[in-house]
C-alpha cells in the first residue's frame, strides 16, 4: 500500500482526518468568499436595509464648529453660546433675489438642548420661526416666511420658493439675525463626507432635542429618504431617533417635531435705527444680491450688499414714480447717520401701486468707509414721507 505524501503508514488515520479538515477548510474559504460577495452586494443597495449607528456627541466641543463656545452639560441639558454667524468664508446673502434689506449681524445667543429627548404621543406642526440650531450656532427656522397663510394650502409662502434664501440656505431676518430655512448647505459641504456620511455626526439639533443629520449628502448609498417618517425622522440601529435633511431640492430639514418642543434659545442684541431714532425693519424689494460684506471701522460695523434692483417703482424727488427694469446699486448701513436703504413711499394719485424711495444718509459715515466708491441709487430729496415698516404677520 502506498503512503500519502507527508504521511506515514502508521499515520493513515491522522492523514484521513487532515483530509477532512482540508475539505472543511476549502468549504470555509468558499463560504467567506460568498459572504464577501453578499457584503459587496449589500454595499451597493440603496441602503434602506442597512442599519445606521449615528454618533450623538452633544457634550463634546469637537462636535461643534469654532463659531460655538462655552459648551457644558448639566441638569439634563447641553448649553452653548454663539454669535449667530457661520464661517466667514461662507457666501452669506449671495444668490438672494427677493430681500427684506436686513443684514447678517452678530448676536449673543445662548442655547440649551435636552440631552435625553423623548418622543411625544403626537408630533407638533412647525410654525414660522425657529425649529432648531446648527452645530455652528446658527438658528434653523421653519421653511416658511412670515407672509400671510394661503387659504387654499393652509400654509405660508416658502422662503426657498420666494427667492429669499442665499446659496447656503439662509438669510438675515427682521432682527438682522442670520438663520437657515433649509438644510445648511455650505456648512454641510464644509464638514465634508468624513463628518457627515462616514462619522454620521449631527449637523444640528432640533428644538425637541433630537439630532439632525445629513446622511446621503455625499454618499448616496447612505440614503435614508425612503425610511423617514412624516416628520423626516427615523431610528438608528441602537434605537436613537434622528431627523435627516433632504439631500436634493428643496433641502427640507424637518416637517414636524416628533418630540416635545422646548424653549431652547435666548438672544441679546441691538436693533438698527435710522436718523430719527426709529427702529429699521426693512421692506421686501426685488433685489438680486451679488455680494455681501461686513467690515468694522472702530465702533461701527458697515454692511454692504451689492446687486440689481428689478421691476420696482421708484419715487423721484419731483413726486413722480419711475418704473425700472434692472439697475445696479448698493444697499448699506453703518450707523444712524450712514446708510442707503429703500423705504415705502406714501400713496399718491401721481402713481399706481406701491412705490419705494432711496434714503441716502452719509453725514456720519466712519473714516475709511468709502461710500463714494459705492454705486448707489438716486437719493430721494422731495417732501418728507411717512416711514413704514413691513405689514404685521397675519395668522
Amino acid at each position: 500500500m502506498g503512503s500519502k505524501p507527508g504521511c506515514s503508514v502508521a499515520g493513515d488515520r491522522a492523514c484521513s482526518v487532515f483530509g477532512r479538515e482540508r475539505g472543511l477548510e476549502m468549504r470555509v474559504i468558499r463560504l467567506v468568499r460568498c459572504m464577501g460577495l453578499i457584503a459587496a452586494l449589500i454595499g451597493s443597495l440603496p441602503l434602506a436595509a442597512r442599519a445606521h449607528d449615528i454618533k450623538v456627541c452633544k457634550c463634546d466641543e469637537a462636535c461643534y464648529t469654532d463659531e460655538v463656545s462655552r459648551v457644558s452639560c448639566e441638569r439634563g441639558k447641553v448649553r452653548f453660546q454663539s454669535h449667530g454667524l457661520p464661517d466667514p468664508e461662507d457666501p452669506m446673502m449671495r444668490g438672494i433675489t427677493a430681500t427684506n434689506q436686513q443684514f447678517p449681524a452678530k448676536h449673543n445667543y445662548e442655547f440649551e438642548i435636552l440631552l435625553e429627548p423623548e418622543l411625544a404621543r403626537q408630533p407638533t406642526p412647525t410654525e414660522a420661526g425657529p425649529v432648531g440650531v446648527a452645530i455652528n450656532g446658527v438658528p434653523i427656522f421653519d421653511p416658511s416666511t412670515q407672509g400671510p397663510v394661503n387659504r387654499k394650502t393652509g400654509r405660508r409662502p416658502s422662503a426657498f420658493d420666494a427667492g429669499e434664501l442665499d446659496v447656503c440656505g439662509g438669510h438675515a431676518g427682521r432682527g438682522d439675525d442670520y438663520h437657515y430655512h433649509v438644510a445648511p448647505k455650505c456648512l454641510i459641504e464644509d464638514l465634508g463626507p468624513a463628518w457627515v456620511d462616514q462619522g454620521k455626526k449631527p449637523i444640528g439639533y432640533a428644538m425637541d432635542g433630537f439630532p439632525i443629520l445629513a446622511l446621503g449628502w455625499f454618499d448616496k448609498t447612505n440614503t435614508v429618504e425612503q425610511d423617514l417618517d412624516p416628520c423626516r425622522g427615523m431610528k438608528d440601529a441602537a434605537g436613537q431617533y434622528f431627523y435627516n435633511v433632504k439631500t436634493t431640492s428643496s433641502w427640507d430639514v424637518l416637517n414636524c417635531l416628533a418630540g416635545r418642543p422646548q424653549h431652547f434659545a435666548r438672544d441679546r442684541w441691538r436693533h438698527r435705527i435710522d436718523r430719527t431714532g426709529k427702529e429699521i425693519t426693512g421692506i421686501p424689494i426685488r433685489f438680486a444680491i451679488k455680494d455681501s460684506t461686513r467690515t468694522s471701522y472702530g465702533r461701527d460695523v458697515c454692511h454692504v450688499m451689492t446687486g440689481t434692483l428689478q421691476g420696482e417703482q421708484i419715487l423721484q424727488s419731483n413726486g413722480q414714480a419711475r418704473k425700472i427694469r434692472a439697475q445696479e446699486g448698493s444697499l448699506f448701513y453703518c450707523n444712524r447717520s450712514c446708510y442707503g436703504l429703500f423705504f415705502e413711499a406714501d400713496k399718491s394719485r401721481a402713481f399706481r401701486g406701491r412705490a419705494i424711495y432711496y434714503d441716502h444718509i452719509t453725514d456720519g459715515c466712519p473714516a475709511g468707509f468709502g461710500v463714494a466708491r459705492l454705486t448707489t441709487f438716486t437719493p430721494y430729496e422731495g417732501p418728507a414721507q411717512t416711514r413704514k415698516g413691513p405689514p404685521p404677520t397675519r395668522k
